[in-house]
């Protein structure tokens, strides 16, 4: 067997032809700044190759020679990768437990040996689905198995009478599906939107109201906003974010399984003592010790312990199995998966990992490493893009790329031992780990006025144990904590949603639209100290195959309107999305072929030459760059291209720029950005605007996920700056570095789930490295 997985011309994206060795049987991480080509190699050269190998011989019937990333790669075997750009999860009905399959054995195990109460004894035997929320056998038959109810407040929404009908529909009645709703009203019974609702007789009321049950295709406004709310439409999130502001609709728990979502058997049927729903909403910690003292011969009962005890081991024990996948960070999911694959013991695997150690405590990033290294021990090959200083320091061998972004990156700086690596001068990552280059910290932390200050009150959400929190306005606050501490629960969770409540349309976000979460007595004191609140998270932006960074940061639309100005075209013909679209990929330039167990294959389409555009389009240039050419530009030399053309486009891309991201393209597809991305670039957007120059509120998640030691220092400088303005800036994070730049710290802990949910110290990182109750004290420069 080769020593060595060989690369030989890589020059996929912007690397330049490189060669590489990476060492079999050992943990290799691949280092750079940010857009230096580490994905390129690990994910779009590596892995790529690895699956099309195994598609090539198996089963699946079906070959595609596409354009090769590579002239050669010797000694590969087959290959897993996760990258997190690829994991996120959408399907809210998919959770914990769904993916890791511990769900199905739970339900097995209570239809074997769960105990019925005597007045649920109905003669039927118990099956696997009566304990599956998502089975028709199983689901609550009010609730649908959702666990939550939404109610309209009929006599709220309808008011007096003297609104015409449209302005009862919230505004939404002149377009889209709505208005079409309406139209056989509108048509059966000879009034129009404007007609006012006491101009209708009661008998016309009740069919806008209720239907007309066969007259009409009408079906009726309040069971049109049931099926829309409950996900029949695409207009779910915009309508229903309208009628909860307007206070027309609540949602509670389902009275009938109180929020289980489960039927009736389910419900009454327990082990031990609990139920299935309650067993999955124990944090992983918990389930483990719980289930160990009910059977140490069940043999189920042992499986399931076995994969509750490997997702503790890789930090995740301070999830619930019922926890919904689309709330976690990419971080999380990707740990879920490393549970997966060490739980099928597999050897002679290459794995490819993309910043495991993203969202973990220094505390717990050594665990990872050590499970990390136990599969190298078991004959696997690890190959890892990281950052982390303390990973960085185990692997066993270095790549280096860069030295910057994009047409500045992509070529191979080094290659070997990494006591060798610290003496790299050309290296933008060496000079931080050998000392040459040390961190920036801070030597004095700005003050705070004592008045000047938000309370949040009675927190209690989760693991919370009813805290009281001062969160001083006017300075960079860090929070910080272990996997499980609280950190999410006290800010994302508790904090911006009293804050969306309070300040309505003055809180930015995206993804607004959630299932409600109960708070309880929560107090928010302070408000109306902050004129505008920005909550800019790692949630995806954008899901559409055709949407990229120039669309989604509105640069697109001025993009359009210069090559339709150099053409006569309409803007229209710039726009995959319209005229200019190829009709063959849909606008894509690629064509996927689906062969089978979820794997495509993605080929340029020849209609257009992979372009995305009709010829018509593709002939109107600019200064010679065509729509194609200007997308494939980065952000650093679109800068340059579009000085002298157009200050807005510009000025956006200049705060890209400064938030690190001038190596990414135009026109990367909105899909393939990672979160950490995500978030960056929605700060960028804000930033843009120039608003908020005081008394703004900016809260960020990890904003340094991602970023190398070169790139990470920048943003914090850009962050620094926002609070010299006087705004206030609250980051939950994990890096020391970070950490050690704010001033102020709200420490969660001390431990996770049961162990967490307190706040164990707060100060300046001097005062926390100072203090006994610390533990990130320990790890601040």
């Amino acid at each position: 067997m080769n020593k060595y997985i060989e690369i030989k011309n890589a020059h996929i994206h912007n690397l330049k032809g490189i060669d590489v060795k990476i060492p079999r049987n050992k943990l290799t991480v691949i280092t750079g700044v940010s857009g230096s080509g580490k994905s390129s190699l690990a994910f779009d050269t590596l892995y790529e190759e690895g699956k099309h190998r195994y598609l090539m011989f198996s089963n699946s019937g079906f070959m595609v020679e596409g354009e090769s990333a590579f002239d050669q790669i010797t000694g590969l075997s087959p290959t897993v990768a996760v990258e997190q750009r690829i994991i996120r999860q959408s399907n809210p009905r998919s959770t914990v437990g769904t993916k890791t399959k511990i769900s199905n054995m739970l339900a097995i195990l209570f239809a074997t040996y769960g105990e019925r109460e005597n007045k649920c004894e109905g003669g039927r035997p118990l099956t696997m689905e009566m304990f599956q929320k998502n089975s028709a056998k199983g689901m609550c038959v009010k609730c649908l198995g959702k666990g939550i109810v939404k109610k309209i407040d009929e006599e709220k929404l309808f008011g007096d009478g003297s609104q015409k009908i449209e302005d009862v529909c919230l505004g939404v009645g002149k377009r889209g599906s709505t208005k079409k709703m309406l139209e056989s009203f509108y048509k059966y019974y000879k009034v129009t939107g404007d007609t006012p609702l006491n101009n209708l007789t009661s008998d016309e009321l009740f069919v806008l109201k209720y239907g007309d049950y066969g007259k009409s295709s009408f079906i009726g406004f309040i069971p049109w906003i049931t099926e829309v709310t409950n996900g029949a439409f695409s207009a779910t999130g915009r309508l229903e974010q309208m009628l909860t502001e307007a206070g027309y609709m609540e949602k509670g728990k389902c009275p009938k399984c109180q929020g289980m979502g489960l039927g009736e058997e389910a419900i009454h049927t327990s082990i031990g003592g609990k139920t299935i729903s309650e067993m999955e909403q124990m944090y992983i910690k918990d389930l483990y010790e719980f289930l160990s003292k009910l059977s140490t011969k069940n043999r189920l009962i042992q499986e399931i312990l076995t994969k509750l005890e490997c997702m503790i081991d890789v930090g995740l024990y301070h999830l619930a199995l019922s926890r919904s996948l689309p709330t976690l960070s990419g971080g999380e999911i990707q740990r879920l998966f490393l549970a997966s694959y060490i739980i099928a013991d597999m050897d002679a695997i290459i794995f490819i990992f993309d910043e495991p150690t993203i969202g973990l405590h220094e505390i717990e990033k050594a665990k990872l490493i050590d499970i990390i290294k136990k599969l190298v021990g078991k004959g696997n090959t690890v190959v890892a893009v990281e950052h982390d200083e303390g990973f960085i320091r185990q692997a066993d061998y270095i790549i280096d790329l860069g030295p910057d972004a994009g047409i500045l990156g992509g070529a191979k700086i080094y290659e070997g031992d990494f006591n060798t690596f610290l003496s790299c001068g050309d290296s933008r990552t060496a000079p931080y780990l050998s000392g040459k280059r040390p961190f920036v910290h801070k030597e004095d932390y700005r003050g705070f006025n004592e008045t000047k200050l938000l309370t949040l009150k009675n927190a209690s959400l989760h693991n919370l144990k009813n805290i009281t929190v001062d969160i001083p306005l006017g300075v960079m606050v860090g929070v910080v904590g272990v996997s499980g501490s609280g950190k999410s629960s006290l800010i994302s969770e508790t904090l911006v949603p009293k804050l969306k409540a309070l300040l309505k349309s003055k809180c930015i976000m995206e993804d607004e639209v959630e299932e409600a979460i109960e708070l309880g007595e929560v107090e928010l004191l302070g408000v109306s100290q902050i004129k505008k609140c920005y909550v800019i998270d790692q949630k995806p932006i954008g899901r559409t195959r055709t949407s990229c960074l120039a669309t989604y940061t509105g640069t697109m639309d001025r993009i359009r309107q210069l090559f339709a100005k150099a053409s006569d075209l309409p803007p229209g013909f710039f726009s995959v999305n319209a005229q200019g679209g190829c009709p063959i990929c849909k606008g894509e330039g690629e064509v996927h072929y689906h062969v089978g167990y979820g794997n495509f294959i993605h080929v340029k389409c020849e209609a257009c030459e992979g372009i995305g555009f009709i010829p018509e389009s593709a002939e109107v240039t600019l200064e010679g760059k065509n729509i194609k050419d200007v997308l494939e530009m980065s952000v650093d030399e679109a800068i340059t291209f579009f000085s002298d053309k157009d200050e807005p486009i510009t000025h956006m891309l200049e705060t890209l720029k400064r938030v690190g991201m001038g190596y990414i393209k135009l026109g990367q597809k909105t899909p393939t950005i990672s979160g950490g991305e995500s978030q960056r670039i929605k700060l960028a957007k804000e930033l843009s605007k120039g608003q908020a120059a005081k008394d703004s509120l900016y809260i960020l998640d990890e904003p340094t996920t991602g970023l190398s030691f070169y790139d990470s220092e920048k943003l914090m400088v850009l962050l620094q700056e926002l609070v010299d303005k006087g705004n206030t800036v609250i980051i939950i994070e994990h890096d020391s570095h970070v950490l050690s730049s704010c001033d102020y710290l709200i420490e969660m802990g001390a431990g996770g789930g049961k162990d967490g949910g307190e706040v164990i110290a707060t100060g300046t990182p001097r005062e926390l490295k100072e203090n006994p109750h610390s533990i990130i004290g320990r790890y601040l420069c």
